[in-house]
């Protein structure tokens, strides 16, 4: 008896490395296909391929007579392509204004984004996926408006000053931050170098690192004179239903005063 409690012990034990192994094999990226693989409807489950590695993206058409064009959109780097911060909300309401949207699952955030040769290629990362996902864009009439998150927004804002991603119509920044505090600094001035229209929302619970430069970034806007650019700071949380649906009535109302 005692032989089989042990045979039974050991088993359990290879069952619980066999799982812990596997878990620390896939990346956070892979577990988060994994996850919307399982929970997406599967005509809504794109995956484009890259030179190195395919990604996956949710794509939805718009739900009207008429068609404005494609919304990108990009959570943080922590997040995934149906993000309950804003992402999954917005990816199937504005299908109800005319858009297709198109949900691009980040390449999983390096933890040491502020080496130089790691935020280069993470960076060159961010710009293969939103090229593959312009290409496929450009099927459907209309113009092309970038919506990115977090880490994302702050990434592409750069992108875009540097001249490294094609200009969309338009650009919204939903909460863009960095964590180090240079890198956060420098969002403000490449959000006023860069001449893409630009709607910049950000909520009260943001991290500290976005209510800190929101200042910055309206005084580098005038002093640039950037000509079309309005920032909003709203209550709330960007989990809160309620705030999620605010943010979709200033997006259509931006867009709608900027003639998209």
């Amino acid at each position: 008896m005692r032989h089989l409690f042990y045979l039974c012990l050991l088993f359990h034990s290879l069952l619980l490395a066999s799982f812990h192994s596997t878990a620390v094999s896939l990346s956070a990226e892979q577990a988060f296909v994994a996850d919307l693989t399982r929970q997406i409807t599967a005509d809504e489950l794109v995956e484009l391929p890259l030179q190195q590695q395919s990604f996956l993206l949710l794509r939805r058409e718009a739900m009207t007579s008429y068609t404005k064009g494609t919304a990108i959109l990009l959570p943080d780097g922590s997040e995934h392509a149906a993000s309950p911060k804003h992402i999954d909300t917005l990816r199937q309401q504005l299908n109800d204004y005319g858009w297709h949207t198109l949900a691009l699952m980040p390449p999983t955030m390096p933890a040491d984004i502020v080496a130089d040769d790691v935020l280069a290629d993470y960076q060159q990362q961010l710009v293969a996926r939103l090229n593959a996902a312009q290409q496929l864009a450009q099927q459907t009439p209309g113009v092309t408006i970038i919506i990115a998150q977090g880490s994302s927004a702050a990434l592409l804002n750069q992108l875009y000053a540097s001249q490294q991603l094609t200009e969309p119509a338009a650009f919204i920044m939903l909460g863009a931050y960095l964590t180090d505090t240079a890198l956060n600094r420098q969002i403000a001035k490449a959000l006023a170098t860069h001449q893409v229209p630009t709607l910049d929302i950000s909520h009260q619970q943001d991290n500290n690192q976005v209510l800190s430069q929101l200042r910055l970034r309206r005084q580098l806007v005038n002093k640039h004179m950037k000509p079309v650019y309005r920032q909003r700071h709203l209550s709330g949380s960007g989990y809160n239903s309620d705030v999620q649906q605010w943010v979709v009535q200033e997006i259509y109302g931006w867009l709608t005063s900027v003639g998209l």
